[in-house]
């Protein structure tokens, strides 16, 4: 046999192997896939944007103050009225370069009491991916997230990532993030 035959062989049944090597977790690999298709997706919520500029966002979150659409200062409300029952929305984005890079959010009923089972971050968690999902698209997987630490609901579309989990008994967390800007 020539040597070609016998590299093309040997490459052959080692492949197998090299393809099992790869200990990456499922999250590792759809990141990694998502980057690699070079798409954007920016959008968050209320016209909110990753890569939005600071003063962009301030002049934004004060329009919709004016508009009665959310309310507060230091962080932002918003009131939802589209699951089950009423919601307090609060956000605030963290800067990067002065930009939008990543949007921590927390969501808890505003009936919440330790006694309203129905109420607690679980049953809310199942109502945000459905609306998420239908905002988003579909795609969430419950995975272990790596820098939580913890498993967690995480779509990647692109360099947006959403994460969902529950922060506590009450409160939801979703937190989008640029993965192009870390």
């Amino acid at each position: 046999m020539s040597m070609k035959y016998l590299f093309l062989i040997s490459l052959f049944l080692m492949f197998p192997f090299l393809v099992a090597c790869d200990d990456r977790s499922e999250y590792e690999r759809l990141v990694e896939r998502e980057l690699d298709r070079g798409v954007r997706y920016d959008s968050l919520f209320l016209g909110y944007e990753l890569g939005m500029q600071r003063q962009d966002f301030l002049d934004h979150s004060w329009e919709l103050n004016q508009q009665r659409v959310v309310t507060g200062g230091a962080q932002v409300q918003y009131k939802m009225k589209d699951l089950s029952a009423a919601a307090t929305k609060i956000f605030y984005p963290d800067f990067k370069n002065d930009r939008i890079h990543r949007m921590p959010v927390e969501i808890s009923f505003d009936a919440w009491a330790i006694w309203n089972r129905e109420f607690h971050s679980d049953s809310l968690i199942v109502q945000l991916l459905e609306k998420y999902e239908d905002i988003y698209g579909d795609g969430f997987i419950y995975t272990h997230h790596p820098e939580l630490g913890r498993d967690a609901w995480i779509k990647v579309d692109g360099n947006r990532r959403i994460t969902i989990y529950p922060k506590d008994d009450r409160t939801a967390r979703v937190e989008f993030l640029d993965l192009s800007a870390q």
